[in-house]
């Protein structure tokens, strides 16, 4: 599994598949700036392939985790 993921903030996690990263950012950039629905293909908690869908309308917050070097958490 990628360390890649994506996190609604207060609701569920995801993962992004291997090679998708970049189309799924631009997919939530957009959805959140047009006030759109973005289309995610992503990975769920049990390595299922799941799509999801981000109302861009109402969403207020989006984390995205692109596993880099040091984590937030830790001292380099």
């Amino acid at each position: 599994m990628s360390g890649k993921r994506i996190i609604m903030v207060g609701q569920s996690r995801w993962t992004f598949p291997d090679g998708d990263v970049a189309d799924a950012l631009a997919e939530i950039r957009s959805a959140m700036r047009d006030s759109k629905v973005a289309v995610l293909s992503l990975i769920d908690g049990d390595d299922r392939p799941v799509t999801v869908y981000l109302n861009g309308r109402t969403t207020e917050t989006v984390m995205v985790d692109l596993g880099g070097e040091p984590r937030p958490s830790e001292i380099s």
